[in-house]
């Protein structure tokens, strides 16, 4: 049996700001406002570059974790 409750606030989504991938250029690289251990965001930052590359040919990049963060590399 599914027990119902009530008065329970509604998580606050999260969502990533804008992000200069227009702006960069090749061997550019910025921090993005993710911590490496919150899977989701880091989901959601690569998701975010996918998308910007499938709509902008040639432009291609690289999401890696440094440190305790995760930095997005302009590779081509």
């Amino acid at each position: 049996m599914i027990k119902i409750e009530r008065n329970i606030p509604i998580p606050q989504r999260t969502r990533l700001p804008e992000l200069p991938f227009s702006e960069m250029e090749i061997n550019e690289s910025f921090l993005a406002p993710v911590m490496s251990e919150d899977a989701r965001l880091v989901q959601a930052l690569r998701q975010r570059v996918v998308r910007f590359q499938r709509r902008n040919p040639p432009k291609k990049f690289s999401v890696v974790r440094d440190g305790d963060q995760m930095r997005v590399f302009r590779i081509q």
